[in-house]
């Protein structure tokens, strides 16, 4: 006789709130720039404080991009968003499909 394993994918919620709110820092990143930028030309219009605030931005979106494409998947194991050099910012784990919210569906 064989078991059947029940998985209830409510168990992956402390997961799959990791990626997501990582995934929400990214989008603050990305939307932080213009008004970085638009803040900057208000303070000091210069080509140089604008390559300053731009440098740094750059540095954190690089850090929130490691930051967010790391997340390892709580089904697989695997990273959530990277297959092998490919880093693809979609809803489904890329190895074992598991969607974004999973442990939110309802029964």
């Amino acid at each position: 006789m064989e078991e059947k394993l029940t998985i209830d994918e409510s168990d992956y919620g402390p997961g799959l709130r990791t990626i997501r709110k990582r995934r929400w820092c990214l989008w603050a990143e990305i939307l932080i720039y213009l008004p970085a930028m638009m803040v900057t030309m208000k303070i000091a219009p210069t080509f140089r404080a604008l390559a300053v605030v731009f440098v740094i931005w750059f540095i954190l979106l690089w850090i929130v991009v490691g930051y967010s494409a790391l997340a390892r998947c709580p089904r697989c194991g695997n990273y959530f968003h990277m297959h092998g050099m490919t880093l693809l910012y979609l809803r489904k784990c890329l190895h074992c499909q598991l969607h974004l919210t999973a442990d939110k569906k309802k029964k």
